[in-house]
């Protein structure tokens, strides 16, 4: 919804939890930020002065100040109830706060304050997984998708959390403000489900950006629970029953999940234009997903237009505990709404399905120039997910890292597989493709020595790698070399990586 407002957009943020509806509801209101700032500066003048420290503190705080009590946590939890996540003085001192938050008169202000606090819950409570050597961490339900006690929880001091939230929270804005002056004119915030989308007209929406739930991966309302009870947000058995989820507390099936995506698919291709687009964002690791995805866009009239791999840039606790196996980023499939939509037809496989896998690895660096397992694996989802085959694929091959690890070679230095040294391509491949991959690999591995070779070098070391192949001139050697490398001294050669980065950026 921001994205599109910073865009002179008009736009609709849709969410069943209540919690997402705070966050954008507040997030795109107009407020007074002078005013805003001065209730933050008052506020915490107020609680520092009241701070409760002392055993004897904490108790009247915590007989005086509601907080919440007996709210019981999903199975997967630690502890059976919320109260159990916090220590009695982190208790007393949230209380505190949003007891002094409440008090302020402008309800524009006062929720862009309870917003920070929210914020604020994620580090201050006992499943904070505190990191001594960078002074961050995560709260359990974003390392590890449940409430898990963190052995160390740090002793943080909540009014430097608050602080740094709320300061974030005011650059945000003013970031917005210095763009649009009218954010909450042209945004509208619905709790709500897209199985029902009667608050939209047919045909009448430009754009869709799905993002919904992973399946199994993550039960979002029972995660949400510590939160929406601080918050006084209430998430009803209505709710439960309408999120598209498979697990959780309510034990959905899949069928569930399936039947909820289904109908979401068929009320957003109800609303959207003809010849718009709707992206739909995939993050399972099942391939049976794609497949439920695809097949009801379709059946529902879209036309699959193609998917794009989409890096986060970030590194998650997964990722960093199994690098071999846990992919990065997410995956973006496009669809577009026409009058004639056309369906992917499945493939004939036309051979073994390891020589296939084998030839799209070979394919995939090849472009990249080596791939990381993520590269590989992220690609090669898109490749046999499109030839609707990545069922048949994954039968045989739940995880590549052991395929591999056997048939090509791992740069511990750039985290990349490569060839197997003097090995050629078996892939179909374009010769001008082949000779790039095979000089970028030559030129980087010498690189590391402190070498740099000459184009007779180049020529005598890749000519017999390109034997199965048309063989190529030197010349057309020597003319992708130019487009990838630098002349350094008397014919020897170095890559330049700026004209690399942007050559292969084009892959």
């Amino acid at each position: 919804m921001i994205e599109a407002i910073l865009k002179n957009r008009r736009a609709i943020h849709l969410d069943l939890n209540p919690l997402s509806v705070f966050w954008v509801s507040t997030l795109v209101r107009n407020v007074d930020l002078n005013k805003l700032v001065d209730e933050f500066e008052s506020l915490k003048q107020k609680f520092l002065k009241r701070k409760p420290e002392t055993e004897s503190e904490i108790s009247e705080t915590l007989e005086k100040y509601p907080y919440p009590h007996g709210i019981r946590l999903p199975k997967s939890s630690d502890v059976r109830t919320i109260e159990q996540l916090f220590s009695r003085r982190q208790l007393a001192q949230l209380a505190l706060l949003r007891d002094l938050i409440r008090q302020v008169k402008d309800k524009t202000i006062q929720d862009h304050l309870l917003l920070s606090f929210s914020s604020s819950l994620n580090k201050f409570n006992l499943t904070f997984h505190y990191t001594k050597t960078t002074g961050g961490g995560d709260s359990a339900v974003f390392r590890y998708y449940r409430y898990r006690m963190a052995p160390d929880p740090g002793q943080l001091v909540l009014m430097e959390i608050f602080g740094t939230k709320f300061k974030r929270l005011l650059a945000a804005k003013r970031e917005m403000l210095r763009v649009v002056t009218d954010a909450d004119s042209r945004a509208k915030v619905v709790k709500g489900t897209a199985t029902d989308l009667n608050l939209i007209e047919s045909e009448t929406v430009d754009y869709i950006y799905a993002d919904p739930p992973y399946g199994k991966k993550i039960q979002y309302l029972d995660l949400s629970v510590m939160w929406n009870a601080w918050l006084d947000l209430e998430v009803t058995e209505a709710d439960y029953e309408l999120e598209a989820i498979e697990g959780g507390e309510h034990n959905k099936t899949k069928d569930d999940y399936k039947n909820l995506i289904s109908e979401s698919i068929r009320e957003m291709f109800r609303v959207l234009k003809f010849d718009r687009w709707m992206s739909f964002v995939f993050q399972h690791q099942d391939p049976a997903y794609w497949h439920l995805i695809v097949d009801s866009a379709e059946k529902a009239g879209f036309e699959y237009a193609g998917a794009v791999r989409q890096n986060n840039g970030q590194t998650s606790f997964k990722k960093r505990q199994h690098p071999f196996t846990v992919l990065s980023g997410q995956l973006i499939i496009n669809f577009r709404k026409v009058r004639n939509p056309k369906s992917i037809m499945k493939a004939n496989l036309g051979g073994d399905v390891t020589d296939l896998i084998h030839q799209a690895i070979e394919d995939i660096i090849a472009h990249h120039h080596g791939a990381t397992v993520e590269e590989i694996n992220d690609d090669i989802v898109i490749k046999f997910m499109e030839l609707n085959i990545l069922d048949l694929v994954a039968k045989k091959y739940k995880d590549l890292t052991p395929f591999l690890t056997a048939n090509f070679d791992f740069d511990k230095e750039t985290q990349k597989y490569n060839l197997k040294k003097e090995e050629k391509f078996r892939a179909n491949i374009p010769v001008e493709v082949r000779i790039k991959y095979y000089i970028v690999s030559m030129m980087r591995r010498l690189e590391r020595e402190g070498k740099y070779p000459n184009v007779d070098d180049i020529y005598l070391e890749i000519m017999p790698l390109l034997q199965n192949g048309k063989t190529p001139e030197k010349q057309t050697i020597l003319n992708v070399l130019e487009t990838i490398a630098i002349q350094t001294g008397d014919d020897q050669w170095k890559l330049d990586e700026v004209e690399q980065r942007e050559l292969f950026n084009k892959f």
